[in-house]
């Protein structure tokens, strides 16, 4: 055999090693992506009365009904860019145009396509407080007691810039609140001028005044010198011994701290849920499993706006990825303060058949007008995505439930 064609096959060789190796890199890629060969949460045996919630945008609207939903073992909540429960009457109409404007023109376009109608426009105050209260009424079976509202730390952000959920929608949940009994010492409205639609953290890559991917904007704080830090003031709200105080400084996150969760075990077989299979759960050193310390730490669960879930679609057609779960600010804070953090995840989806609004959510947002459920009609009589049975709220629960339980 000659030099030459020895060279050529020993090439060849490599090249077909370098391509086998490729090939299963991107299997396993694929594998994580996906959940496979993902283990479920684990048991750390978190304090059973530390559990509270927050959320951005559609994350905001999850937060709001997860707080009502399951009240009675909640501490606390935070909404940003978020309006009042059951805002949306079970219809996506209502959800896309009076209780937001999606950021995204194509997003806009597409849904005028699938429903054609006038553009975004915010109901008058009395109108969202009846809608509100209404779901409230008609849920009331499968919820907890709303009475449990009233002992709970609550924090809200609106931005004086903000088209896609403005600040009239968070003045209807501040309201809602209010005449659930909440005592406005324990009930914070934190409003930023200048601010657009995003969540507010030192650092982060988007100006205040613009809204765009990832939605985590830079912004002044109003009441003193630097950047405004929503994570750290909400959390300090809701877990500080006396609301507002500053918690122990942040530090560092571990990278050793953020795992990786299948969120298969939660879901209901064969129920559409709109979840991805994985998410995300960020433990501090003293909080992992096995560690004294354990018991006394507290659970935050942080539910992503539209267009922040990992596998949603970023600026150059990118995936997000752990923008969100590393850079929205939360972590820090809980290294510092013995908080675990739990950032379940969603899909974008699109309905089997055209005109139907069954899996209809093409930006990847929290379902709040019922999407999840097959029955759900545009004429809005049902209101089930806000249950505590409905597919995201129990699934999430259970997640929570496997957090507290002891190893």
């Amino acid at each position: 055999m000659g030099e030459s064609t020895r060279a050529r096959r020993q090439a060849a060789w490599v090249a077909w090693l370098l391509a086998a190796w490729s090939l299963l890199a991107m299997g396993v890629a694929t594998a994580a992506a996906t959940g496979q060969r993902l283990a479920p949460l684990p048991a750390l045996g978190l304090a059973a009365d530390g559990v509270t919630v927050s959320g951005l945008s559609s994350g905001g609207y999850m937060a709001g009904q997860f707080h009502v939903g399951f009240s009675a073992t909640l501490a606390g909540a935070a909404v940003l860019a978020g309006g009042p429960y059951g805002c949306s009457r079970g219809s996506v109409a209502g959800a896309m145009y009076n209780c937001s404007c999606p950021a995204n023109p194509d997003a806009l376009a597409r849904l005028r396509n699938q429903i054609p109608g006038a553009g975004c426009a915010v109901l008058a105050p009395g109108a969202l407080a009846v809608f509100a209260d209404s779901a409230l009424a008609a849920n009331r079976a499968e919820i907890d007691d709303p009475a449990h509202l009233a002992r709970q730390r609550v924090w809200l952000f609106s931005g004086g810039r903000d088209e896609v959920v403005r600040p009239a929608l968070v003045d209807a949940l501040e309201a809602f609140y209010r005449r659930q009994g909440v005592d406005p010492a324990r009930l914070h409205r934190e409003h930023v001028a200048e601010a657009a639609h995003g969540l507010p953290a030192p650092g982060a890559p988007v100006a205040c005044s613009r809204t765009a991917s990832p939605y985590l904007t830079r912004c002044p704080d109003p009441a003193a010198p630097g950047e405004e830090d929503a994570p750290g003031k909400l959390l300090a709200w809701l877990y500080s011994p006396v609301p507002g105080q500053p918690l122990q400084a942040p530090v560092p996150p571990r990278a050793a701290g953020l795992h990786r969760f299948s969120q298969q075990p939660y879901r209901q077989a064969g129920r559409f849920d709109g979840l991805d299979d994985s998410g995300w759960l960020y433990v501090p050193a003293a909080c992992e499993a096995g560690q004294p310390a354990a018991a006394s730490c507290r659970l935050h669960v942080v539910f992503h706006g539209c267009g922040q879930g990992q596998r949603a679609s970023g600026p150059r057609g990118r995936p997000v990825g752990r923008q969100f779960v590393t850079g929205a600010g939360y972590n820090r804070w809980a290294e510092a303060n013995r908080i675990v953090v739990l950032y379940p995840q969603v899909l974008a989806s699109q309905p089997a058949r055209p005109g139907d609004t069954y899996r209809l959510n093409p930006e990847g947002c929290w379902d709040f007008w019922g999407y999840t459920d097959p029955d759900e009609s545009l004429a809005g009589a049902q209101r089930r995505f806000a249950r505590a049975s409905a597919p995201q709220m129990r699934a999430v629960k259970a997640m929570v439930e496997g957090l507290l339980r002891r190893p």
